[in-house]
């Protein structure tokens, strides 16, 4: 298999001077997974990006036909996405984490916070690739991640910081 390598991002909110700033430091990459909030403006991701995008929709995304949450399959890795508001992200992990497992999914992203996270837990490895457009965390630096699934089928996540 070759290796696979994924942009990750959520929470755009219809500001895409970053993400088009983003896709030409990040390229080459095979696909982009979406964790919600582009706030209508997912035609224009997906021709800013151009390649195969996934998106599912977020608490800011109310017109939207996009999915609230999706299980997609890449290298191998079962992958479940969602915004994170309908799992209670907030206050912890565990039913995030308990849908994941329960649709066979090796991997948990979200989004909603606005704020970077990664960790292994109970079995899954759950992110958030933070906001490259609106963050939240101390110090307020826009992020993103970026899946890569070796030849062997091994994911791997890294969380990274735009710096402009």
């Amino acid at each position: 298999m070759k290796a696979k390598r994924i942009l990750l991002i959520s929470d755009t909110h219809g500001f895409h001077e970053n993400l088009e700033e983003l896709v030409r430091r990040e390229a080459p990459f095979d696909r982009v997974l979406h964790m919600g909030d582009t706030e209508g403006w997912d035609p224009v991701i997906k021709e800013i990006v151009g390649v195969p995008v996934e998106i599912v929709s977020g608490n800011c995304d109310w017109a939207s036909d996009l999915p609230s949450e999706k299980t997609v399959t890449i290298g191998g890795i079962r992958i479940f996405m969602t915004h994170g508001h309908e799992y209670y992200v907030t206050t912890g992990m565990d039913v995030l984490r308990d849908q994941a497992l329960a649709c066979g999914c090796q991997i948990a992203l979200f989004g909603h916070t606005h704020r970077p996270f990664l960790e292994q837990y109970g079995g899954v490895l759950v992110a958030n690739p933070g906001s490259i457009s609106r963050p939240r965390q101390p110090g307020y630096e826009p992020s993103y991640g970026v899946l890569t699934i070796d030849e062997m089928g091994i994911p791997k996540i890294d969380l990274k910081f735009f710096k402009k």
